[in-house]
């Protein structure tokens, strides 16, 4: 330990000190463990914030394109895809329509209307709806819902069903606060009306007896600036010591409004051990020294156990995740899965996969140009729809003179190999023929791949690696 960085008095007696040091160092181990276990937490409250602020309180982060702004227990339908002009979500999906909404069940139920799939033979769309740790608990859509459409009853934790509802289809949500990020297959601009008909069924509305108000407390009162944690640490350069007060102070407001399962409630309670205790009123100065230094230690290293999760092995041409949206005990899973892009659908309605590295492990950059090659008989294992798409460095699609971030299944104009194959070209260089590109910025970027309605046998599946070519 280096002692230069102690600030509690190094002269007080010896029993004294060493507790001081016991208690910094107990600090510093639940430090780590909440910001790992609280970090989706407070993602999703400060998306949550972000995105129902009022129009005048539109503040940095935002999103410059879509403008995912709505009340709570609003709808908010995005009119065309994300683009890289969309800064409210990273790594978000370009070939898809969002219907988002933040919905509070707090005041008692809402009542979700799922499209009719029979007026829209063969158009993939789903309802996933997630807790505030961004468990994706539910999906509903053409596979679970009545083909003629259905509305189903959304009801918080501790909430009860009016009897007016009876016979209907009850939803009960892990916390009272629940996203829905609706997402609706999309083609070019041609498809948009098609794809906004169906959008345009989907209706959220209180239930009888629900009286909605304001924002919760921890959401009218989030703490800080719009950015993520580790964005804010490490991207922008901010210290730590000030980020870490207010990533703990929202955290311990936030545990009050979604308390998590019962079964992490010791966990929790560990958590009080060094003051971090659910409290709307919690105060990061009621904190003694070594509680502050500790917490400032283990949330530094929080991030970057989080933002290098799984980086430290030999790297791969393709990480495929084992599991997303529904993580049960694995925290540092889900709080990587969060860091890398908010709202994963669980693996039975999507599988992920995502690449930084070419087939000799180095890093994919746009100065090389870069072959994939899928064979006719090894296309992406998936029943509804794939596609590959290609974020920057900041994980966020890439502004190019074609204006394309993706390249799937049901790109037109794409151009196969007379023995069936499909090969994409990856590269920040413009080649002589554009129609299999996908234009890469400067210098880093990363791909994911995604995979909708997944064959089984699709985790042992090869994604094939990425070919760096000569010249």
């Amino acid at each position: 330990m280096n002692s230069s960085k102690e600030t509690f008095d190094m002269n007080a007696p010896e029993p004294q000190l060493a507790v001081a040091l016991a208690r910094k160092a107990l600090a510093r181990s639940i430090g780590l463990a909440a910001f790992v276990y609280g970090y989706p937490l407070t993602e999703t409250y400060r998306t949550c914030a972000m995105q129902t602020a009022p129009q005048g309180e539109r503040r940095a982060g935002a999103s410059h394109g879509s403008d995912v702004r709505a009340p709570l227990n609003t709808l908010h339908h995005a009119p065309r895809p994300s683009t890289d002009e969309d800064r409210d979500v990273v790594t978000p999906a370009n070939d898809l329509l969002y219907t988002i909404a933040w919905v509070h069940l707090a005041h008692g139920p809402m009542l979700l209307t799922v499209p009719a799939s029979a007026r829209h033979p063969g158009r993939y769309f789903v309802l996933p709806l997630y807790d505030a740790y961004t468990e994706n608990f539910e999906n509903l859509g053409p596979r679970n819902c009545n083909p003629e459409g259905e509305t189903v009853v959304l009801v918080g934790p501790g909430g009860t069903v009016p009897q007016s509802l009876a016979g209907h289809r009850v939803v009960r949500c892990p916390t009272d606060l629940v996203w829905l990020i609706g997402r609706i297959l999309v083609g070019d601009e041609s498809d948009w009306p098609a794809a906004r008909a169906l959008q345009s069924e989907i209706k959220l509305a209180p239930a009888p007896g629900t009286m909605l108000q304001g924002r919760p407390a921890a959401v009218e009162h989030w703490a800080g600036p719009p950015v993520d944690a580790m964005a804010a640490a490490f991207e922008h350069d901010e210290p730590a010591a000030q980020v870490a007060p207010r990533f703990f102070t929202n955290m311990c407001r936030e545990l009050v409004e979604a308390p998590g399962r019962v079964e992490d409630r010791a966990l929790v309670a560990w958590f009080g051990q060094v003051g971090l205790r659910p409290d709307a009123a919690f105060s990061w100065d009621t904190l003694d020294e070594p509680a502050r230094e500790g917490l400032i230690e283990g949330f530094a290293e929080g991030v970057q156990l989080v933002g290098a999760a799984g980086r430290n092995r030999r790297p791969k041409p393709w990480s495929m995740t084992p599991s997303t949206g529904r993580y049960g005990h694995e925290f540092l899973g889900r709080a990587r899965t969060a860091y890398l892009g908010l709202g994963a659908l669980a693996t039975s309605e999507a599988v992920y996969a995502a690449a930084h590295h070419d087939a000799k492990q180095e890093p994919l950059d746009g100065q090389r140009s870069y072959a994939m090659r899928f064979e006719a008989d090894d296309l992406p294992p998936a029943d509804a729809f794939w596609s590959v798409t290609l974020y920057d460095a900041d994980r966020f699609l890439y502004p190019n003179e074609i204006r394309r971030h993706a390249i799937g299944d049901r790109t037109p104009g794409l151009k196969h190999g007379a023995d069936g194959s499909l090969e994409i070209t990856l590269s920040h260089a413009r080649p002589s023929d554009t129609a299999n590109w996908l234009p890469a910025p400067a210098g880093r970027f990363y791909l994911i791949l995604r995979m909708y309605y997944p064959r089984e046998g699709v985790q042992s599946w090869r994604v094939p690696a990425l070919q760096a070519q000569q010249g």
